[in-house]
């Protein structure tokens, strides 16, 4: 899944209006981070065989320790420890923030097992594989990923305050950006080969964290003084 994960980053943010959207969309995507660089170091493997699904030519055939299960609870629990470790001014229900960012980890896996072929490994390679393999149902995965994607966009736009508004104008370049590029990897051309998949997956990933902190920037002193000021 792509967007559907990003539709949970942005629902999340409504239940902790402290973390940032971009802390987010990094916890949300952080086992595909991951995979791209043990992709790049050899660790974990995959290839391109055209026709593999109706929706990604990637087939993933050696991914345990980024994919599985127990390797999501346990990627969860460590970036929730390092996100409650990471020093801060506001310790307000930090150790609630923390725990949505081990959720937001944990949670790629099952939505994966929605899309994915068989091939999401309890454990190891030699364990049980989950899959529902809706990647073989174009129609069925784009509604699944639209949905999820937003549903969790609405939950956003639902619940602003004045101190996290919704900035309409970097909002709809980081939504046209994550459509975009969504349809893109659906309808594109086949990617070269391994490298260039792992890179392009660890880049995007970091740049569009990015692009969701500026576009979820918290309100300035100023801001609200204005707000304030129109109000009354």
């Amino acid at each position: 899944m792509f967007l559907g994960h990003y539709g949970v980053a942005f629902a999340l943010k409504r239940a902790e209006p402290k973390l940032s959207l971009g802390t987010l969309f990094v916890a949300a995507q952080l086992l595909d981070l991951l995979w791209g660089i043990f992709v790049l170091l050899s660790w974990e493997h995959a290839r391109i065989v055209p026709g593999n699904t109706a929706v990604t030519p990637l087939e993933f055939w050696d991914y345990p320790i980024s994919h599985s299960l127990i390797g999501a609870l346990a990627w969860s629990i460590v970036a929730a420890a390092c996100y409650y470790s990471w020093p801060t001014r506001d310790t307000t229900r930090h150790w609630q923030a923390a725990a949505l960012v081990g959720l937001a980890v944990f949670l790629h896996y099952p939505l994966d097992v929605l899309v994915h072929l068989p091939d999401l490994p309890i454990m190891g390679n030699d364990s049980a594989k989950l899959g529902l393999g809706l990647w073989n149902h174009p129609v069925a995965t784009m509604v699944a990923e639209l949905l999820v994607f937003g549903l969790g966009l609405a939950v956003y736009l639902a619940l602003r305050s004045k101190r996290y508004p919704v900035r309409a104008g970097r909002l709809a370049i980081l939504v046209i950006v994550l459509l975009g590029t969504y349809f893109a990897s659906v309808y594109g051309p086949l990617p070269p080969n391994m490298t260039a998949v792992a890179v392009s997956d660890i880049g995007f990933i970091l740049v569009v964290a990015a692009l969701a902190a500026w576009a979820d920037r918290r309100a300035s002193t100023e801001e609200l003084q204005a707000q304030h000021l129109t109000a009354h």
